[in-house]
């Protein structure tokens, strides 16, 4: 079994471009990355619950928010690859979104490259029981 299997709590999440970091859900952001035994995940990260606005569940939520789900695969400890079958953003769905990872016993980093150069960076801790 992979050593991704789990539910993981989101730490931190930043975007570097051209030296300079930014945190697209501020500083203190929260979520959670879900991956089954059998190839399903989900992700969905948001702004801290005391650092966003108060609003109905059934208002548009989509600034500050990214949240998706589909199926997962990763080869002998290589990048894991998020094939998204539903997305809050629609232009991902039925996309793949590849990530290199990096686990240890600090918890989990997931990286990756934009399209101008840019490194997301979203590093995950192991949800307790």
């Amino acid at each position: 079994m992979d050593s991704l299997v789990g539910a993981w709590e989101l730490e931190d999440f930043t975007l570097t471009r051209e030296g300079t970091v930014v945190h697209p859900l501020g500083e203190r952001p929260s979520g959670m990355l879900l991956y089954t035994a059998d190839g399903w995940m989900s992700a969905l990260l948001t702004v801290h619950p005391d650092d966003a606005p108060v609003a109905s569940p059934f208002e548009e939520t989509a600034s500050g928010t990214v949240a998706y789900a589909g199926r997962w695969e990763r080869e002998a400890d290589g990048p894991v690859v998020h094939r998204l079958q539903a997305s809050h953003y629609t232009p991902w769905t039925g996309t793949a979104l590849v990530r290199d990872v990096r686990l240890n016993q600090a918890g989990l980093e997931l990286t990756a490259a934009g399209p101008d150069e840019s490194l997301l960076r979203l590093r995950w801790r192991r949800a307790g029981a």
